[in-house]
């Protein structure tokens, strides 16, 4: 069953941004570039043609930065750092590097965790204090407390761009390890569905085989035709077991069998009456009456009514007693099916019933994932189990009269 998760990411102006830039990362790599150098010039605009070399290789760096973070951040520190000097040597303004500086120490710290890069940004951050005390003054001049200022904004809009790179990064480590979390619980969750599904199907299969397998060996003696029909069962049954958990672990490999054998689809309540066909092999006098629309109930609750069935009838054939009969009943009302399992057996099936058992509270786990209810006990001198899913898919189809079935063959074989 397909469980439809709306969309709303897709409304999200960072998340649309986001997958732009996934998809165009030049775009977004050379508009921060020119950003940048848009702000230098008009903060500090270089004199003589080494200030302007040094900043076309500081804008070479932040237009690189997302490639080789580690090495555009070294590019941009140094050449603050040797700007500086040389503005203090020769006459001319430096060029204004502290953006640069900003935005490669940020993504630095952001794509790179391993030891040099946390020396490089604390030393990137040292070198912007230095330029910005050391500086020469502009025409007007500066005052100590406007020197002052500046080397506290300089240094602490250093020190915000490594933090907030670091929050961003322990965000998507927390981020990718709840995904993580989230994968191996889905995975856990698949294997024991997987284990249920395997456990119906052998569990049942099994029982119907060993019944079989006894009767045949009585009627072998007097009845030789009963007893070939027993074991051409027990083949069929074998063979149908084997095809179903082929079925069922095919989620875990793709390709078929080494026999090419087909692999059939999920049951569904429209096989009931061949599960019953083989219960009635195995002995057991059934019958199932069906009731309602059931066509158009969804693939995920036809499988849990035909597991209900089928493990509430394995455990009749296994403890219900060899004079036993079983009434499955499958209603489909306005809101909810409802499956009933009888049987009147001399005893109730203790073995089903005991709480380390995997019968009982394998149907009830099925039943509650979808928001049912569950209940299991004796009634008169047999046992019943009860089932009510809730019917919440919408209905395709137009509904259907309401029709009442009786299977009008029963028959009891014991070979």
């Amino acid at each position: 069953m397909r469980i439809r998760v709306p969309d709303t990411a897709t409304n999200d102006p960072v998340h649309r941004l986001t997958a732009f830039d996934r998809r165009h990362p030049l775009v977004r790599d050379l508009g921060l570039t020119v950003l940048v150098a848009a702000v230098s010039l008009l903060a500090g605009p270089p004199s003589g043609l080494p200030g302007r070399a040094a900043l076309a290789v500081v804008l070479a760096a932040v237009a690189l930065r997302r490639r080789h973070p580690f090495a555009a951040l070294l590019v941009t520190t140094a050449a603050t750092a040797a700007t500086t000097a040389g503005a203090l040597l020769l006459p001319g303004a430096p060029p204004w590097t502290y953006l640069a500086v900003w935005v490669t120490l940020f993504g630095a710290v952001l794509r790179d965790s391993r030891p040099r890069v946390t020396r490089a940004a604390a030393g990137a951050v040292v070198v912007l204090a230095a330029a910005a005390l050391a500086a020469p003054p502009g025409e007007a001049g500066t005052t100590p407390r406007e020197r002052l200022l500046l080397v506290v904004a300089v240094t602490a809009t250093a020190g915000a761009a490594a933090l907030t790179a670091l929050l961003v990064r322990g965000n998507r480590s927390r981020v990718a390890a709840e995904q993580a979390e989230i994968a191996r619980t889905a995975a856990v969750t698949e294997r024991t569905r997987i284990a249920r599904e395997i456990h119906d199907v052998i569990g049942h299969n099994l029982s119907v085989i060993t019944a079989l397998a006894a009767g045949g060996s009585v009627a072998a003696p007097g009845s030789p035709d009963d007893a070939v029909r027993a074991f051409d069962a027990i083949g069929e049954v074998s063979r149908t077991s084997a095809r179903e958990v082929r079925r069922v672990l095919k989620v875990l490999r793709e390709d078929a069998g080494a026999d090419g054998a087909p692999l059939s689809p999920q049951p569904r309540i429209d096989d009931l009456p061949a599960l019953l066909d083989a219960v009635r092999d195995a002995g057991l006098d059934v019958v199932l009456r069906r009731s309602g629309d059931l066509d158009t109930l969804g693939a995920g609750r036809q499988l849990a009514v035909y597991r209900v069935v089928q493990e509430s009838l394995t455990n009749v054939l296994r403890h219900a007693g060899p004079a036993a009969r079983a009434r499955v009943a499958v209603e489909r009302g306005p809101d909810a099916v409802t499956v009933t399992v009888t049987d009147t057996g001399a005893a109730p099936p203790p073995a089903a019933a005991r709480p380390g058992g995997h019968g009982l509270p394998g149907m009830r786990e099925r039943v509650e994932a979808y928001g049912g209810t569950f209940e299991a006990g004796p009634a008169g001198t047999g046992w019943r189990v009860r089932a009510r899913i809730p019917a919440d898919d919408p209905d395709t189809l137009p509904p259907k009269p309401a029709r009442h079935t009786e299977t009008e063959n029963r028959r009891t074989t014991t070979p």
